[in-house]
């Protein structure tokens, strides 16, 4: 079987930095909600629909500045974030069992850096970014591109991720999913398999695995 992975709350625990940050920059316009605010709303969709919508409620913010300024502060305050617990004893289970991991993110090639500095990289087949411009979540593009990239069945293949949107991307190219739920936010009913925490996924897996044969 075939693994997908977000990188963002799904492998790496990001979001404190990533909240920290835009946080941060929407405040310097006035926006009073917290972190844990901020949070849900990413969570129940993403950090660009947050500056989206932010922009197009004040005229004196662009998107395109929202979004170079998130970026630049969340540069500077997530500079060490590290990997979920689980997340080696997950990824490993997958090659043990004949799979292959894949990464799947919005993020840059940061990401790749962040998983080689804690020696994780070995353990990926290949993988997607934002630098190489696929239409963003829940847009299927980058899925599509690395089942035909590098061959994966429909039928073994799961895209594990912790937001709605990750969901609706894996069912729309035809994967099984499973739905981290660490915040409790049941936001993703639609998917193959739910979990709360990234130590259940092996199991999660398992369970698929048998379904699938």
């Amino acid at each position: 079987m075939d693994v997908i992975w977000d990188f963002d709350g799904t492998l790496f625990d990001t979001y404190p930095g990533m909240m920290a940050a835009l946080r941060a920059v929407l405040a310097g316009y006035g926006d009073q909600r917290t972190t844990e605010e901020l949070l849900v709303a990413a969570k129940q969709d993403s950090v660009r629909a947050i500056l989206r919508d932010f922009a197009q409620t004040h005229p004196d913010a662009t998107l395109a500045g929202l979004d170079q300024a998130y970026h630049a502060k969340e540069h500077d305050t997530n500079l060490q974030p590290l990997p979920y617990p689980g997340a080696r004893t997950a990824l490993d289970a997958v090659v043990k069992a004949g799979g292959r991991n894949f990464l799947w993110t919005h993020r840059d090639d940061v990401a790749w850096r962040l998983l080689d500095r804690n020696n994780l990289r070995g353990l990926f087949a290949g993988g997607t970014t934002i630098s190489m411009h696929f239409a963003r979540k829940p847009n299927p593009e980058s899925l599509l591109y690395l089942q035909r990239e590098f061959g994966l069945s429909a039928h073994r293949t799961v895209v594990v991720g912790d937001r709605a949107l990750d969901v609706a991307a894996g069912k729309a190219a035809g994967f099984a999913t499973i739905y981290i739920d660490i915040d409790g936010l049941h936001a993703a009913p639609a998917a193959t398999e739910t979990v709360t925490a990234l130590t259940e996924v092996p199991a999660a897996l398992a369970r698929l695995a048998q379904m699938m044969d």
